[in-house]
């Protein structure tokens, strides 16, 4: 099997231990993940809910809910008479939100362990259902879509932010590392470019089959600075690169896959030996149809 490519072997060619890899993954990372707020998660997760348009008084679902990035904002902007629930298959996380909710004072949040894939509640729950960089990362897209859509109450809200563009010139550093990936295990840049999040119409009609009307995407650039090449790397150890492909690496192998990347890493530094990576996010927004 050729790097990059996401289509043969284990686990995507099994959904069950897809999902059971992608918990795993953000399980082992859940301590430092979104540690300190330094990174793209919580002002991406705050942009989603902006976007979105969380009204007060709203019912809102934050399926895959990390650490609460969008659900503390959505539980701001929903005020006392609304109410927010993340829920999250990755235990560890599920903690640290409610943590981060009980230091923000926000008593319209809670968190439950539940399956973002299929969140068990009766149809016509949730006025809004936000769903901040997960998407990606679970199987059988369209059937997750077509789940939301029952959930939401007829006029009801679907957001979903999605990693659209990688900095180009960090392409080159991203496959070197992927290189590294035993086959069966996607390379985490082709993984998160596959059909359809290459493309926005690709995204709209994915929702629109699902039954959602009035799609539509807006497009954002997130900078993540570093001191060096060490930092990005930690940094990486606590993200989505890490938890979906990285950690797979044999340790001898990742060593050099590291050594690699870092030699890209010097060509990129800026006069001050920082390094700057700008992600493209995007937010679609649909709805579920009054009729």
């Amino acid at each position: 099997m050729l790097r990059g490519s996401v289509s043969a072997g284990p686990p995507l060619a099994d959904p069950q231990a897809w999902k059971a890899s992608i918990i795993e993954g953000f399980t082992a990372v859940a301590d430092a993940y979104d540690a300190d707020g330094g990174e793209f998660v919580q002002r991406a997760g705050a942009w989603l809910v902006e976007v979105t348009g969380v009204a007060v008084g709203a019912w809102v679902l934050d399926v895959g809910c990390g650490k609460g990035a969008a659900a503390l904002a959505a539980a701001r902007a929903a005020g006392l008479c609304g109410h927010v629930t993340g829920i999250d298959l990755a235990v560890p996380m599920l903690e640290r939100a409610r943590d981060r909710a009980r230091a923000a004072a926000l008593a319209n949040v809670s968190f439950k362990e539940d399956d973002a894939s299929a969140p068990g509640w009766p149809p016509g729950s949730f006025d809004v259902i936000l769903a901040a960089s997960v998407i990606q990362f679970l199987p059988r897209t369209a059937r997750v879509l077509a789940r939301w859509r029952e959930l939401l109450m007829a006029g009801g809200t679907l957001g979903i932010a999605w990693s659209m563009v990688q900095d180009a010139r960090w392409e080159p550093v991203l496959a070197a590392v992927d290189a590294y990936v035993p086959d069966g295990v996607p390379g985490y840049d082709a993984f998160m470019r596959r059909p359809p999040f290459g493309s926005v119409h690709a995204v709209g009609e994915l929702l629109t089959g699902a039954g959602y009307v009035q799609a539509a995407t807006v497009a954002r650039a997130f900078t993540l600075a570093c001191d060096g090449p060490q930092q990005w790397w930690e940094v990486c150890r606590t993200q989505g690169p890490w938890a979906v492909s990285w950690r797979h690496i044999a340790p001898s192998r990742l060593r050099q896959a590291k050594q690699d990347a870092f030699r890209l890493l010097e060509n990129l530094r800026g006069p001050d030996g920082t390094l700057t990576q700008a992600v493209t996010f995007a937010v679609t927004t649909a709805r579920k149809g009054t009729w």
